[in-house]
């Protein structure tokens, strides 16, 4: 029925609008000026603030439909009194809105992630259930490694829309980055302001838009992948700035915060801070940056959500970053031992170097991934199926670039060195990426992308070309990227429609079916069978494969030996 699209584009837009409200009024409180900052760092902002509140709610009660529908409302109020009161809000609502209207055809999914079903889905609804229990990573493995955008998307789990905006938090992190770049653009050519950091973002925003315009295929991996486009975009804008406030090392804190928690091992990208503090402490001290960072409540509160991170991993499984066994305590009751903590990190290793694919599987894993063992594999069975075209999509995306704004006379720039200290940066990842977890989802996509965007902005910055005829070229460039978007979506459907039957006018949800809740079942069987027990029922089954005890008004799974 054409009433479930219409409850589905309500709820899109109400979500939307309350995570707003929210990033809108938490701004003014960490001292972020409204004038400087653009909607879509704006939206962040309340991505950031509930995510911290999710973690902090749900350790006391579940996120149930009444919980989340006062939350709903207040983001709500939050942000109409601010629109009321926020000229800055008035000036770029029309295009937040028309982009968020453009991105509603990629909300419009019938087949999720190949992980949604295994276990983004039961996680995500493990929260609206339940206030966290301990031990949960016995469960299920995909319970070991959760992401922030699960406590997010659970903050959304509402009436008559249910668990139908559990991509919600992808969609607000795509559109984010998106309005992000093009207001940078806007702002550039405003001030005549052409730089290597113009041409960055807008490869940066066509490349979002047309390589990751399915989002469904999302997850939690690409999400991550988004934000370090900007962390990059936003290092850059250090390296142009004459004078570094608060504002910028804000954002960054924030950033890195969110890329942290959607994935732990992102904290690799924490040696991005070293050329960050080296160049900044060049340009105002060391002693004025310290000051800044110190004093800057956004450090704190990202200190905060990565924690909270980190103590949610801890409880789930008796690790802080699973599976890395340093990291792991194996003394606990619900703790995952280290038999399966040294398997897990051996089956994720193995699997990225392609040892396993869904129709192959390596015969001795640990003598695959050993050294260099694995290289003749990785290129027949992923190289040359996955990474070699997306490399000739990226080719041919700059090849677009190159021809578009191609200038026979070319404009001598002098060279920021300190460029070089972050593209080092870059390498280093991307070697780090090749040797430990060489797949395209594991960062892969964003790495090699900026390690090529770089030089290729570097070349763009040259072609003498004037503001006005820049102005039309990348007005082109976006209309192209824009109609990539909507056509492979379109088509996306279409193909959805004729293979699952999908059709967004009559049933425009993703499908759910009883394989979903199979672990919150769990779970609940666990629990009565535990009172079953205490009370001295007939109905008391001692021999599950799972153990449950109380302590402290917390539910500790611990799973048999």
């Amino acid at each position: 029925m054409k009433i479930d699209l219409f409850i589905l584009f309500f709820f899109y837009f109400a979500s939307i609008f309350s995570a707003l409200g929210y990033g809108i009024y938490f701004q003014k409180k960490i001292n972020i000026p409204a004038k400087s900052i653009c909607l879509g760092y704006s939206l962040l902002i309340g991505v950031f603030f509930l995510l911290i509140y999710s973690y902090f709610s749900n350790f006391f009660y579940a996120h149930n439909v009444y919980h989340n529908l006062i939350l709903l409302f207040l983001g709500l109020f939050l942000f109409f009194f601010n629109h009321i009161n926020g000229i800055f809000l008035k000036k770029n609502l029309n295009a937040f809105v028309i982009l968020f209207l453009l991105i509603f055809i990629s909300f419009l999914i019938s087949k999720s992630h190949d992980d949604f079903p295994y276990y983004h889905f039961p996680y995500t609804y493990y929260l609206t259930q339940n206030p966290s229990l301990i031990g949960i990573g016995n469960f299920n493995h995909g319970f070991r490694t959760p992401s922030s955008l699960f406590y997010f998307n659970s903050l959304y789990y509402l009436p008559i829309i249910k668990y139908h905006l559990f991509h919600i938090g992808s969609a607000i992190i795509y559109g984010s980055a998106i309005f992000i770049f093009f207001s940078n653009l806007k702002e550039k050519l405003k001030k005549n302001n052409i730089n290597y950091l113009y041409f960055f973002d807008l490869l940066s925003l066509v490349f979002i838009l047309v390589f990751f315009y399915r989002l469904a295929e999302h997850g939690t991996d690409r999400s991550a992948q988004i934000l370090i486009f900007l962390i990059i975009s936003e290092t850059f804008k250090i390296l142009i700035l004459k004078k570094i406030t608060f504002f910028e090392i804000s954002k960054l804190s924030i950033l890195f915060a969110i890329t942290i928690s959607l994935k732990a091992f992102y904290f690799l990208y924490g040696l991005l801070l070293i050329p960050l503090l080296i160049i900044a402490s060049k340009k105002i001290g060391y002693k004025k940056l310290m000051e800044k960072i110190f004093v800057n409540k956004s450090l704190y509160l990202s200190l905060v959500l990565i924690i909270t991170v980190l103590i949610t991993n801890f409880f789930n499984t008796g690790c802080f970053i699973y599976p890395l066994l340093k990291s792991c305590f194996i003394n606990f009751d619900w703790s995952i031992q280290t038999k399966v903590i040294e398997s897990m990190a051996l089956h994720y290793e193995n699997w990225s170097k392609a040892g396993m694919t869904p129709n192959f599987k390596i015969d001795n894993p640990s003598n695959y991934v050993k050294d260099f063992n694995w290289i003749n594999g990785w290129l027949n069975r992923y190289f040359f199926f996955k990474v070699s075209d997306f490399l000739l999509g990226l080719i041919f995306l700059i090849g677009v670039f190159l021809v578009t704004f191609y200038k026979k006379k070319i404009v001598k720039k002098s060279f920021n060195k300190e460029i070089l200290f972050v593209y080092l940066t870059i390498i280093i990842l991307l070697i780090e990426w090749f040797i430990n977890h060489p797949t395209l989802r594991y960062g892969g996509y964003s790495l090699i992308a900026i390690f090529i965007f770089i030089p290729c902005a570097l070349l763009l910055e040259r072609f003498e070309n004037s503001v006005a005829l820049t102005r039309k070229k990348t007005f082109i460039i976006l209309l192209i990227g824009f109609t990539i978007f909507i056509f492979r979506n379109a088509d996306r459907i279409i193909k959805e429609n004729k293979k699952y039957n999908y059709n967004p006018f009559f049933y425009p949800y993703y499908k759910i079916d009883n394989t979903y809740f199979r672990i919150e079942n769990q779970i609940d069987d666990l629990i009565n069978n535990y009172y079953n027990c205490k009370n001295g029922k007939k109905i008391c089954n001692n021999n599950l494969d799972y153990r449950v005890i109380k302590k402290f008004n917390k539910y500790i799974f611990i799973k048999k030996k």
